[in-house]
């Protein structure tokens, strides 16, 4: 995303999260998947997706037992945020 000055949870190649994760051998019972970009530190874009109802969903559902955070800039540094979350 930060590569291309993109945002979604579908990538340029039409690929969901869920497809990444197949894609990359990750096996799951339950998966999800939060994005924020923009916030200027990871503090403002937590803060932002606990303000999001579907969001914050995903950060409090008990069901999750794993998550993967990742964070990439942009060439002029803008924040892009990726939370993956899953129950095997």
């Amino acid at each position: 995303m930060a590569d291309n000055n993109y945002f979604s949870h579908t990538n340029l190649n039409g690929q969901s999260p869920f497809d990444r994760m197949t894609e990359d051998n990750i096996t799951y019972q339950m998966a999800g998947e939060n994005l924020a970009t923009g916030q200027i530190s990871s503090i403002f874009a937590h803060e932002g997706l606990m303000n999001s109802l579907g969001h914050r969903e995903n950060i409090l559902k008990s069901e999750f037992e794993e998550i993967g955070i990742g964070v990439a800039f942009s060439r002029d540094s803008r924040p892009y945020y990726t939370e993956n979350f899953l129950t095997k």
